[in-house]
């Protein structure tokens, strides 16, 4: 067994042998570089388990370097000393079966049981289905959707003012996750324990000054990231589901990309972001991709966040606010500090208040920023008075 103190240059330079050679690294026990009569080099770690000698690929170089395959022999020869075969957990991550997708659940729904249904019902369900549920649940796991994305979801739609629709969307949900348990593709139905929300009128609260302080002080108080994305839902007006997917490579000169894909409206949202929210950005620094890492689960932005704002709600002794309300009141400061209703519907990315047609759609991709940031930015400093308690009366700006 050959062994020699491994490079990258001496592995990088080494010609292909005639048959398969195995180079044992004397720096890391176990570890040696795997070279082909094709001139294929990977590196493997070799050890014993239950008195049989087992190697592990662990990749290829020079996509794996040397120094990055060091670094797995040694986590690989924890697990053997830990009792654990590395062999055998690799082969059981292989064989468990990949999470459920929303869409594989709703295209086995509309497979599988529409087509019970008369043809008028079928027509509706898939109309619901495709316009309000995949594109809000599109790429979750079946497993990961709770009562609280769902809720988001039903509030949603209430407050496009349809009651009816929002009851609908509902029946249909728990209807097709019934459906999921039976067929073993959901654990439960999360939507049973949801009372419909359509009997109430359309929701006008806006939060008022005294409030706002109250809330932006206690929401310092909630575990991060939730405070600081409760902060910037009040700040910037935008939607629960699109503000908590917010990723470090969306965000460039001051201005937060939203994909269409991610957006209700279905097109790209730029929105310049002001000072205040630049700074709470920058506040949670992470090596996630979403600015808004869940505390739970590894590279994934926060899920849940209503049991957070209710218990908060009632730790300050303020009743009936909704999440979604901080979206109505900062459109409603905007509004009183002067922004157009255009821009206003720019700055929400809300297809009616924007007043967009085929021509003002084709417009240049970052049209109207200058005018959404003035209307942040004179929000953000509006909010900050209120925060700070000095002067609040509400002037109009241009």
């Amino acid at each position: 067994m050959e062994k020699l103190k491994l490079t990258d240059p001496f592995i990088r330079h080494y010609p292909a042998p005639n048959k398969r050679t195995e180079i044992y690294d004397e720096h890391t026990s176990g570890l040696a570089v795997r070279i082909t009569a094709k001139g294929t080099k990977s590196f493997v770690y070799r050890y014993r388990f239950n008195d049989k000698v087992r190697r592990f690929t662990i990749g290829r170089f020079p996509k794996t370097s040397l120094a990055e395959a060091r670094e797995r022999a040694g986590e690989l020869e924890r697990k053997v000393s830990e009792g654990i075969d590395p062999m055998e957990a690799k082969k059981a991550r292989k064989s468990k079966p990949q999470p459920k997708k929303f869409e594989y659940l709703a295209n086995q729904f509309k497979k599988k049981h529409l087509p019970t249904l008369k043809e008028s019902t079928q027509k509706t369900y898939t109309e619901r289905i495709d316009g309000e549920m995949i594109p809000a649940f599109k790429g979750m796991a079946v497993k990961n959707i709770s009562r609280g994305v769902i809720i988001e979801l039903l509030e949603d739609i209430l407050d496009r003012g349809s009651p009816y629709q929002s009851n609908r969307v509902r029946a249909i949900l728990s209807s097709m996750f019934s459906f999921g348990v039976q067929r073993e593709i959901a654990e439960y139905n999360p939507v049973k324990t949801i009372k419909p929300l359509g009997k109430e009128e359309k929701r006008d609260r806006v939060l008022e000054e005294d409030e706002i302080k109250k809330l932006w002080e206690g929401f310092g108080t909630i575990k991060q990231p939730t405070g600081s994305l409760f902060r910037m839902l009040l700040l910037l007006g935008q939607r629960l589901g699109e503000t908590r997917r917010m990723k470090w490579e969306h965000i460039e000169d001051g201005i937060w990309t939203i994909p269409k894909e991610l957006t209700k409206a279905k097109r790209t949202h730029y929105l310049p972001l002001p000072p205040l929210a630049l700074e709470i950005i920058e506040s949670l620094s992470n090596d996630s991709p979403y600015v808004f890492q869940s505390p739970m689960k590894d590279n994934e932005p926060l899920s849940s966040v209503h049991s957070s704002f209710n218990r908060l709600q009632k730790d300050l002794s303020i009743d009936n606010i909704r999440i979604h309300d901080f979206r109505r009141t900062a459109a409603t400061y905007m509004a009183e500090l002067g922004t157009d209703r255009t821009i206003l519907g720019k700055v929400l990315n809300h297809k009616g208040l924007a007043g967009d047609s085929q021509v003002t759609a084709r417009y240049d991709r970052h049209g109207y920023v200058d005018e959404k940031r003035t209307a942040l930015n004179r929000w953000s400093h509006k909010l900050q008075q209120i925060i700070e308690g000095t002067e609040t009366k509400i002037t109009k700006i241009g």
